[in-house]
């Protein structure tokens, strides 16, 4: 368990993960638009943004994972905020491998 000397800075790494997971999600994003705009052009330009968003996606996994270990090992000495935001990044995750699910079983 951690002191109270260390949660400030449990929560400070943690709050860093999170942020870092978010961003490389987020980046993610653009990449697909930009790979899904170039529909005209050939197929090896439109991969392009695709392969960069799963990189993007691979690599935000890394620190999202990060935190939520973080997260459970000092469960009970995190406050309420500092919780759902270490373990969002991977609710995130899961909520859209959900969705894929979903859709491939319902199409």
């Amino acid at each position: 368990m951690a002191t109270t000397s260390d949660i400030g800075a449990i929560i400070r790494s943690l709050r860093l993960r999170s942020i870092w997971a978010w961003t490389f999600f987020a980046s993610a994003v653009p990449a697909v638009i930009v790979g899904y705009g170039l529909v005209g052009t050939s197929d090896r330009l439109r991969d392009v943004g695709a392969v960069m968003a799963l990189i993007f996606w691979l690599i935000g996994m890394i620190p999202a994972i990060a935190a939520v270990v973080g997260a459970f090992r000092h469960w009970d000495a995190l406050p309420d905020r500092i919780r759902f935001l270490a373990v969002s990044p991977m609710l995130a995750v899961s909520f859209s491998f959900s969705l894929g699910v979903l859709s491939v079983v319902l199409a």
